[in-house]
């Protein structure tokens, strides 16, 4: 690459981004004005026609919705009272795909809800309501997923699973259940064979505090819908000038869930992948190789328009160098970017080598997970990474203010987008441009490697299994 014209390049896109509020105003939009943008509802499908319009404004070529079926959700009344040690009503919501029900049954503490929690007392779970800890993670830690400790407790015989945020303030902790047949494709299959409720952190101590008195025996009562719909994937493309037929895609994902507005998880991510196609439009006929902006639809309810356009552009040949996926991006005041690549250590030093260049220092990773829009395509072998942002959760467990009611617009700053967009177009630039760039698809037999290595291949042959 030569250096300086890289450095010029530079100079066009950073100019475009730091002048300009389109971005912030991109998100007002998405946040205030839409909400909160579920899969399958009629914000979602509002949200998608006008990011097909931004990017046609900003003169991106090939826009289009790339329409896909999948089965929503529509939340109803839900309700949880404590029967024994004493008689309670306590604040709970029912999690997307959770069935309708009415139930009673004793209680059974799993704690932090890891593997060994749920093997020590797996007497003790058939015909009980399972009580766990939602995700346990902090910053830079590796523990097991919300779906994990579902899974678990159906395999073991539980009649319900209540998930208990572990960040105070009264925060009601969501995600998406598992199906009954994850291979499955109607409603039914989609739909959770168990209910499993959201708690806040004060519900889910209140509860443990009973449970030390005796048995605890709770009903739920839950009303839900499962239903057939549809989602579509954003495009816009800048064709490249001497290899249009590679692609390098880059985007989030702009569905969120229903209890908030979803501006870190992850409207800000969305509209950081609309700015990087902004300021690239300025670049027109000067990158080599076609740059593919997407934003996924779908994502919170199992990754399906990611699999969905990972598919089509396997069925298609399509030649895909990169993915750069912007789950996250954006989020806080800025300044903490952080790249996870997905089980690709040649590409390390790669990435630290463009930090020294730019110079701007931003956290690498190497370690492949299965919980975002980048992981149907590391399953069919393509380079890719995720781009976030620490926000001021960083001191927080899991995913912080992310998947509660708190997720809105003020925990964004125009700052925090404006430098991961900065980062980002530099980084597609360079990825465009870049002849010796060391990265390579992995044949099927290195992605059963990398899963295995991981710990995720069981998990993906029972949720995958027409991919690996």
């Amino acid at each position: 690459m030569e250096r300086e014209r890289l450095r010029e390049l530079d100079r066009v896109v950073l100019g475009e981004i730091w002048t300009s509020d389109e971005a912030w105003r991109n998100l007002v939009y998405l946040c205030d004005d839409l909400g909160h943008r579920f899969a399958g509802s009629e914000q979602e499908w509002q949200a998608a026609e006008f990011l097909a319009e931004r990017l046609r404004a900003y003169g991106l070529e090939n826009v289009r919705l790339e329409e896909f079926p999948m089965v929503t959700w529509e939340r109803g009344p839900c309700q949880l009272w404590v029967i024994e040690p004493l008689e309670r009503e306590l604040p709970s919501l029912a999690m997307p795909y959770c069935p309708s029900a009415h139930l009673e049954a004793e209680v059974v503490d799993v704690g932090e809800g890891e593997l060994p929690d749920f093997d020590r007392l797996a007497s003790e779970i058939p015909g009980k309501i399972v009580l766990t800890d939602a995700e346990t993670n902090r910053p830079g830690e590796r523990k097991s997923h919300r779906t994990d400790k579902y899974n678990w407790a159906v395999q073991r015989g539980a009649v319900a699973v209540l998930f208990v945020n572990q960040n105070p303030g009264q925060l009601h902790i969501t995600g998406s259940l598992t199906g009954r047949n994850p291979n499955g494709t109607s409603a039914l299959d989609r739909e959770a064979p168990i209910p499993g409720l959201g708690l806040s952190y004060e519900t889910g101590m209140f509860l443990r505090r009973l449970a030390k008195r005796g048995a605890l025996r709770v009903r739920i009562a839950t009303e839900n819908r499962t239903r057939e719909a549809r989602s579509a994937n954003v495009i816009g493309e800048l064709p490249g000038r001497t290899h249009p037929e590679e692609l390098v895609l880059v985007g989030g994902h702009y569905d969120g869930h229903d209890i908030a507005q979803g501006a870190s998880d992850d409207g800000a991510g969305t509209v950081v992948g609309l700015e990087v196609g902004r300021a690239l439009s300025r670049l027109r006929g000067q990158l080599a190789r076609t740059v593919r902006v997407i934003c996924f639809g779908a994502e919170e309810l199992g990754l399906l328009g990611a699999y969905y356009h990972a598919a089509r552009a396997a069925a298609h040949d399509e030649r895909i160098r990169f993915v750069l996926n912007l789950d996250g991006a954006g989020r806080g005041s800025g300044g903490q970017e952080q790249l996870v690549l997905s089980g690709l250590p040649e590409l390390v030093p790669y990435f630290q080598a463009i930090s020294r260049e730019l110079p701007y220092d931003f956290t690498i990773r190497d370690e492949l997970n299965a919980h975002s829009d980048h992981f149907p395509f590391a399953l069919r072998g393509i380079p890719n990474a995720t781009l976030s942002s620490r926000d001021a959760t960083s001191g927080m467990v899991g995913r912080g203010w992310g998947h509660t009611e708190a997720d809105t617009l003020d925990k964004v700053t125009l700052r925090s987008i404006q430098l991961a967009a900065a980062l980002a177009a530099r980084f597609v630039i360079r990825l465009s441009e870049d002849e010796a760039f060391p990265g390579r698809q992995r044949t099927p037999e290195e992605v059963r490697q990398q899963l295995v290595e991981a710990g995720l291949l069981e998990r993906v042959r029972a949720s995958e299994g027409n991919v690996i």
